[in-house]
């Protein structure tokens, strides 16, 4: 059974780019694409603390909470608050709730500028940011060295 690498990106664009690359760099991997938050919220509901944890998260930070559809779910009062903007945040808040979730890598790639977002108020020894540019590789570097500290 290979691994899942969990990607949060709704731009159908950039999630093809990103997923071609992180699957030739982690080919014993499969990366599983959640387009919106409340898709993030649904998958992490179903992972069961018996060893069914993803390899990692590389999440955007601005997200939809879901795209147009009579029966997608009423967004909660943070996410009206927080706005699609910090979606991302929100997200990674959840995930590390969960103790079974704090040791999974969780890599911000976003254009957003790490100095103009409250990036330090989200992230722990396990987490990394990588701002989107005019190439993928640095992602992929990102990713390397987690693998590395994780042995894999």
């Amino acid at each position: 059974m290979k691994d899942v690498i969990l990607l949060l990106e709704d731009d159908p664009q950039q999630s093809a780019i990103i997923m071609a690359a992180v699957e030739r760099q982690c080919p014993n991997a499969e990366v599983e694409l959640l387009e919106t938050e409340s898709d993030f919220y649904a998958r992490i509901d179903r992972i069961t603390p018996d060893g069914s944890r993803p390899l990692m998260v590389i999440s955007d930070v601005m997200m939809p909470w879901a795209f147009p559809d009579p029966a997608a779910p009423a967004p909660p009062r943070a996410v009206v608050e927080g706005t699609f903007r910090n979606a991302g945040f929100r997200c990674w808040e959840q995930f590390r709730q969960r103790d079974d979730m704090r040791c999974v890598p969780w890599i911000y790639f976003t254009v957003l500028e790490d100095k103009t977002i409250e990036c330090v108020k989200y992230t722990d020894e396990r987490t990394g940011y990588v701002h989107k540019g005019n190439s993928i590789e640095p992602l992929l570097q990102k990713i390397d060295e987690f693998l590395k500290q994780d042995g894999k």
